[in-house]
């Protein structure tokens, strides 16, 4: 044991004993003032001291030495199956519970609340949480290491209650600690939500790659594919069709290494279908829905592309197919009004359209500028202008011209 664990060491038991230093004094017959500066670290023990100390705050030093690397090495196993994205939060948690009292009776005992901290988090047990994060500032956090972890998760736990101001203090507090480049790989790839959601995506981007970077150094492949995802989508909203196409594709080629399951794959053709959709390259978005089918059932909007897709490949047929499938299903208010929208497009097809489509069209698209979905906006923005010049109402197809490109220069 180092200077700083005895100190530590000394001043844990005893708070946890309930004695102070005065008392521990009386009892051993070493006065308080000795016994403060050996629980600031400035005197170490004797070992005969040190022994006499131990034995009146009834500690074992061979049992607290084998807890304390216990817990150590379960601490740094748990942060390295953060890193490579394959940790078991159960199997963590059990073993802690199986053991609560064996460690709350050591000085590292802070690093269990840690751990249950990065527990709750990824199970959303909020009460659990601030009750941990209550405990844990009471105490004080000895190991460098240890204490960039917490505000790291402390941070990450701010910003999932949209709180991203203090959280991203929080991330840029763990940042500071600088323990190593895996740790920071980690604050880096937190720290790019906190900018997402701050719409900061150029900041956003670049904590991206400086952690994807880290991540491929040491071959944590499900991070490396966690970060081209969120690239795909960075690129993908700033209309950088080809940089998110590339990113997607990196994503699939990755997922297919890793054999991940077939839930993220799917997900991944269905977005390359949007992204083709944006590009009006019907047939491929086609294509990517049908792959994305082979991987499972998928989602309700996924009905949506299609009904698109055929409507503008011009097969009235195969789209009023996916229209009935869709009529099959419980749709919520969102949905309900997209399906009204694209049944009635694909009935006026062939036609001039009437009132009611074009007042449809513009409900949807103000739906959506009203929730400052950028993406979505000019989605449907670019329905109502087609309708429009269908209609051959260019005055008002020019109303809209200029308001998408409004949007187009706020993304």
């Amino acid at each position: 044991m180092n200077s700083k664990e005895i100190a530590y060491l000394i001043h844990y038991s005893r708070k946890r004993k309930g004695i102070s230093q005065k008392e521990l004094g009386e009892i051993t017959g070493i006065s308080h003032q000795i016994i403060s500066r050996y629980e600031k670290g400035v005197e170490v023990p004797t070992e005969e001291k040190l022994q006499l100390i131990l034995s009146v705050l009834k500690i074992d030093l061979n049992e607290v030495l084998e807890v304390s690397i216990e817990i150590n090495e379960m601490f740094d196993n748990l942060l390295d199956d953060l890193f490579y994205r394959k940790a078991d939060y159960e199997k963590y948690y059990t073993i802690i519970q199986e053991n609560k009292k064996r460690y709350q009776k050591n000085y590292d005992y802070y690093k269990i609340l840690v751990m249950e901290l990065i527990y709750n988090i990824h199970y959303k047990n909020t009460e659990e949480i601030d009750s941990l994060i209550y405990d844990i500032e009471k105490r004080e956090i000895q190991d460098q290491k240890v204490l960039q972890i917490y505000y790291e998760y402390k941070g990450y736990y701010l910003l999932k209650k949209k709180n991203t101001k203090d959280g991203l203090e929080y991330l840029e507090k763990a940042k500071l600690q600088r323990y190593d480049e895996k740790t920071i790989a980690m604050i880096h790839f937190h720290m790019s939500f906190a900018y997402n959601y701050e719409w900061l995506r150029k900041t956003d981007a670049e904590y991206l790659l400086d952690a994807k970077n880290v991540f491929q150094k040491y071959y944590s492949l499900k991070r490396v594919s966690d970060c081209e995802m969120i690239l795909g989508n960075y690129y993908s909203t700033y209309r950088n069709f080809e940089k998110a196409i590339y990113h997607y594709k990196m994503r699939l080629k990755l997922l297919d290494f890793e054999k991940e399951n077939n839930k993220n794959t799917m997900n991944v053709h269905s977005t390359l279908a949007c992204i083709y959709i944006e590009q009006r390259q019907y047939e491929k978005a086609v294509n990517e829905m049908d792959i994305a089918c082979k991987y499972g059932k998928i989602d309700k909007r996924d009905h949506l592309q299609y009904i698109w897709c055929y409507y503008k490949l011009g097969d009235i047929n195969n789209a009023n197919r996916w229209i009935v499938k869709m009529n099959h299903f419980h749709l919520d208010r969102e949905l309900k009004m997209l399906w009204n929208l694209y049944e009635m497009i694909v009935a006026q097809y062939d036609k001039v359209p009437n009132d009611r489509l074009i007042e449809k069209a513009i409900k949807v698209y103000e739906y959506y500028k009203n929730q400052e979905d950028l993406e979505l906006s000019i989605f449907y923005i670019d329905i109502v202008i087609e309708l429009l010049e269908k209609r051959k109402d260019y005055e008002k197809g020019f109303f809209y011209q200029k308001e998408k490109i409004f949007l187009l220069e706020n993304m």
